[in-house]
């Protein structure tokens, strides 16, 4: 049986009751000094997905300390661990509890349906007491892939079941995301509510009633709510919306009321209709679109978060909020998220990174007012860099908020420097732990993430200010960073390198072909090179052209009309392969499939034509993420390697 997890008599065990302002000291206290090798940087964490039972008595979660990857539960003041799962020869995503006997292990798999071939979700339940594992969905009335959609927990005659939506066969033929009824000890599903074509979503309250249902038609973005009456459906609310349509996020602050999150006059805004009849609810304003929801036992929304400076989270009912005030409070300058809660909101699991934390998970008792530390999950980075809050001014006038890592025990002046952009384009890098910048900066560089224009985070007006400017000014607002940062004499601007990963992976290729002169060289980790190439793909596993909701998201930032637009060849690095100055590193997954690795290919094969150097690292099994830790630890030696080779730091 495992016995180390939490060390030492167990630091859940240890969670004596102490103010939870204690927690700022004990947050920093075993960083070290001295420099940590590759490997720990590229490690995966040795835990991750902490989650609490409902009646806030055990825990559960992923655990790498032993080499291999195992599922975890035990009580959460310590003692023998109630399950212990090896799950080494799968890709684990996350656990959770889906009552107080049963763990939920959601995994991803490659596989063809008839939605097409890509990565989906599998779910295995386990029960704590007994042991015994069952894959939902595997046993069902009717032909269905064990696919996971959305999941409630909930109770069918008094006993606890999931209601998962999964791809299955309807009777008028075809396939569907069907509403299941899942038994928790042996996965069987039956069916609870037949889907049709197009939906897209269920709402169910926890005593199994169905309510609602989403259709979205994404051909032409008709966006229905309608309500269960009876045996029929009643339209409730309907819009139009080829891009960005409402997000059902379940019943509202009342039982018989819908909410959904959705832009109003360019703000987040999550809205209210009403089931029976018309609601008064006042709509709530968010900084940015909502990106978790918190529940009580009848399904209501009790608290949401969402990204301001960084991640926040605001709660309806008043003790719960004082609750988070005070835990929040005492990791002041670091960035707490929020992993799991009990059922009453009188247990939270948290992750904390930020300065001088590589990451931690915590846990708050809110009855003993104490918080205790669970596990460090990198102890090997023995070192962590500075990391600074900038802003600038984009060469139009457009403020831009950067994070900077400087090296440790360098005066920060005429350093070499790395520009490290993001992937989306539409997401955003945060002040807290990131292991590429971390591992870059303790080579001895300085690196910049920059949250350009299109990023996540700063309101809609600032994400639809990149909206057409796919390698333009979302591009230039990364030179004009080189620039400032020259200016203060932190950087050297002959001694600059790119390195990015999705989107930033076409960034860096595109530094390197439409900012020559900029950049000595540049990495490119699933990086984009052939715009028109990348939506012909598209094309060709969904709908064609503009029907297809991901080419519609793709023109938007790109500012094109589809794969048959010659003017994205003036923006896509393969077709400027000539103008490349210096050499450039392509590293790529096999089993990508969000960018093709054709993708690196194709650009491998135009600047080989053209007499550049270019090197290609294939990551054999790998898929977009960089999930696994052999291929994590193969890319970033590769690339510091290179970086060393062509920009040394010293």
């Amino acid at each position: 049986m495992y016995r180390s997890a939490f060390a030492a008599a167990a630091l859940i065990a240890a969670a004596v009751a102490a103010p939870a302002a204690s927690a700022q000291t004990n947050a920093s206290d075993a960083i070290q000094t001295a420099a940590a090798p590759i490997e720990a940087f590229a490690a995966l964490p040795l835990m991750s997905s902490l989650s609490v039972s409902p009646d806030g008595a055990e825990l559960a979660w992923i655990d790498r300390s032993e080499g291999g990857t195992r599922v975890r539960a035990r009580s959460r003041t310590g003692g023998d661990l109630l399950i212990d799962v090896d799950v080494s020869d799968r890709t684990v995503r996350g656990v959770f509890w889906a009552s107080p006997d049963h763990v939920g292990i959601l995994t991803t798999v490659l596989d063809q349906t008839p939605l097409g071939y890509g990565q989906w979700t599998l779910m295995d339940l386990v029960n704590v007491r007994t042991g015994r594992a069952a894959r939902a969905l595997s046993e069902a009335e009717r032909p269905t892939f064990p696919l996971i959609g959305g999941y409630t927990t909930g109770t069918y005659r008094g006993e606890p079941v999931l209601y998962v939506e999964g791809l299955g066969q309807v009777a008028r033929g075809g396939y569907a995301y069907n509403l299941y009824r899942v038994d928790l000890n042996n996965g069987r599903a039956r069916m609870h509510e037949e889907g049709v074509e197009n939906v897209r979503g269920f709402l169910v309250r926890p005593t199994g009633e169905v309510a609602a249902r989403v259709t979205y038609v994404a051909e032409d973005g008709r966006w229905k709510l309608a309500a269960r009456t009876g045996s029929g459906w009643r339209e409730v609310y309907a819009t139009r919306a080829l891009l960005d349509p409402p997000s059902l996020m379940g019943f509202g602050r009342t039982p018989d009321t819908v909410a959904f999150a959705v832009e109003v006059d360019g703000k987040a805004t999550v809205n209210h209709v009403g089931l029976l009849a018309d609601h008064q609810v006042e709509p709530i304003i968010l900084p940015d679109q909502p990106n978790a929801t918190f529940r009580d036992t009848a399904g209501t929304i009790v608290g949401l978060g969402f990204y301001g400076s960084g991640q926040q989270y605001v709660f309806f009912d008043p003790a719960i909020q004082a609750s988070w005030s005070r835990v929040s409070g005492a990791f002041a300058g670091k960035q707490v998220t929020i992993s799991d809660t009990s059922a009453d909101y009188k247990v939270f699991t948290l992750f904390v990174t930020g300065p001088n934390e590589p990451g931690s998970y915590y846990l708050f008792d809110v009855e003993r007012g104490a918080v205790s530390l669970v596990r460090r999950t990198m102890p090997g980075v023995t070192q962590v860099a500075e990391v600074q809050a900038v802003s600038y001014t984009a060469a139009d006038g457009t403020p831009i908020e950067a994070f900077l890592t400087l090296p440790p025990g360098r005066d920060p002046k005429n350093l070499p420097l790395i520009m490290h952009p993001h992937g989306g384009p539409q997401s955003r890098d945060e002040l807290g732990f990131d292991w590429w910048a971390q591992a870059m900066a303790a080579r001895g560089y300085a690196v910049l993430q920059p949250n350009f224009r299109g990023s996540e985070g700063y309101g809609q007006a600032f994400v639809e200010a990149g909206f057409g400017e796919w390698g333009k000014k979302m591009q230039s607002d990364l030179t004009d960073g080189v620039r400032w940062l020259a200016q203060q004499g932190v950087i050297d601007p002959s001694r600059v390198c790119i390195v990015g990963a999705s989107y930033g992976g076409y960034a860096a290729l595109a530094g390197m072909t439409l900012d020559v002169g900029t950049y000595r060289c540049a990495v490119s980790v699933a990086g984009v090179s052939d715009l028109r190439a990348m939506l012909r793909e598209e094309e060709r596993q969904g709908l064609a052209g503009r029907k297809n909701p991901t080419i519609r998201y793709w023109n938007r930032f790109m500012g094109g009309t589809g794969s048959g637009d010659r003017t994205l060849d003036q923006r896509s690095p393969a077709m400027l392969a000539d103008k490349i100055e210096g050499p450039i590193l392509l590293i790529h997954g096999r089993n990508d499939t969000i960018v093709p690795y054709e993708q690196s290919e194709i650009m491998e094969r135009a600047m080989r034509a053209a007499g550049k150097s270019v090197q290609l690292v294939p990551l054999e099994g790998e898929d977009h993420h960089l999930t696994y830790a052999p291929t994590r630890l193969q890319t970033l030696e590769a690339a510091i390697a290179f970086l060393e080779q062509h920009n040394p730091p010293q």
